[in-house]
């Protein structure tokens, strides 16, 4: 059963591939869970790793606690930090991929149609 995947960053990722995808636990505390999720909550959006390219793909917020960089480049670490509780990790292959350009946010986000695999 195919899934569709938001991603608040670019992560152009073509049909075909095999990915590894790390889904994030919400940790805020049970009463605040019925607000409305923000960008800089980390299981807002997984990370996804491109198994055929090896290239991993995820936001600033599972790579830092700070803000985002700003304009200056940042060394951010190659994997998502370690106090970030897992809740789930599966692999799936792409079957679509789209990335869109959001003006006010000069940013780009991308859609994911995938087909997790046994």
């Amino acid at each position: 059963m195919a899934l569709t995947l938001a991603l608040n960053y670019p992560a152009a990722i073509p049909a075909g591939h095999r990915i590894e995808v790390t889904e994030f636990a919400d940790t805020r505390p049970e009463k605040k869970r019925y607000k409305t999720l923000t960008w800089a909550d980390p299981c807002q959006y997984p990370a996804v790793l491109d198994l055929d390219t090896g290239i991993r793909y995820m936001s600033h917020v599972h790579a830092s606690r700070g803000g985002n960089g700003g304009f200056m480049p940042h060394p951010y670490p190659l994997v998502p930090r370690n106090d970030l509780p897992v809740s789930r990790v599966y692999q799936a292959v792409v079957k679509a991929c789209t990335l869109v350009m959001v003006d006010a946010f000069e940013n780009q986000h991308t859609t994911l149609l995938v087909e997790p695999v046994e």
